[in-house]
């Protein structure tokens, strides 16, 4: 076993063991039959890119698995895990099918982001709190209205944490920071999109009032109607 082989053995356990504390951990990752980056996507850390999936009895949390990858033309990991970050989301979607469902679009989508540029877990360690406008991710018909804008995407917001999973791993390179990704209606998004840093600290901090901040429910209310 290459030296890559082994730190890639050694990233895989640590993102599994948070994932794991937070629920049941689906033994299989989701994965592509064809990788994205021979088709003209961003290229991930060692070009592998999959989806884990964790349960609890009425949720869901669906993670990125790769962008933390040691890169494989490193030997040493001497460059840090990857990126140094992977992506989650938490959903109460019915979910028979996890790839079908709006949780999973935003964290495609997201990850894509990621990778394409590279410096985003610097952005968000340095702000804590960011947001942002995917686009391309699948919406229920009676949610379209609610959370995606005239310009054809949504927002998210980045950053909020609970005790588990963490919102950072002892990677065996370096740090690998857990990044959730949540939801944002409309007027969320707006609010932040006028406020600017303010206004992401003061959502999030509306957020954080609830008994599960980083749940993106379709069907939840806003938090500034409240």
């Amino acid at each position: 076993m290459s030296s890559h082989e082994t730190l890639l053995q050694a990233t895989s356990a640590v993102r599994d063991a948070a994932w794991r504390a937070w629920g049941e951990l689906a033994p299989d990752v989701l994965a592509h039959l064809i990788n994205p980056t021979f088709m003209g996507g961003p290229r991930w850390p060692a070009m592998r890119q999959a989806y884990r999936v964790a349960r609890q009895p009425d949720r869901t949390l669906i993670a990125s698995d790769g962008l933390a990858d040691p890169f494989d033309d490193d030997e040493t990991g001497a460059r840090g895990n990857g990126v140094g970050l992977e992506f989650y989301a938490i959903t109460d979607e019915p979910n028979d099918n996890v790839a079908a469902t709006t949780a999973f679009d935003v964290v495609w989508q997201a990850s894509q982001f990621a990778a394409s540029r590279g410096d985003l877990v610097e952005v968000v360690a340095e702000l804590g709190i960011v947001t942002t406008e995917l686009w391309d991710v699948r919406l229920p018909a009676d949610a379209e209205d609610l959370y995606r804008n005239q310009a054809g995407r949504v927002g998210v917001m980045l950053g909020l944490t609970g005790p588990t999973p963490p919102a950072l791993l002892d990677g065996p390179c370096g740090p690998i920071r857990l990044i959730n990704l949540k939801l944002l209606r409309l007027d969320e998004l707006a609010f932040v999109v006028a406020g600017g840093h303010k206004a992401r600290h003061e959502l999030a901090a509306r957020f954080a009032s609830q008994a599960e901040p980083r749940l993106s429910s379709l069907d939840r209310p806003s938090v500034l109607a409240q």
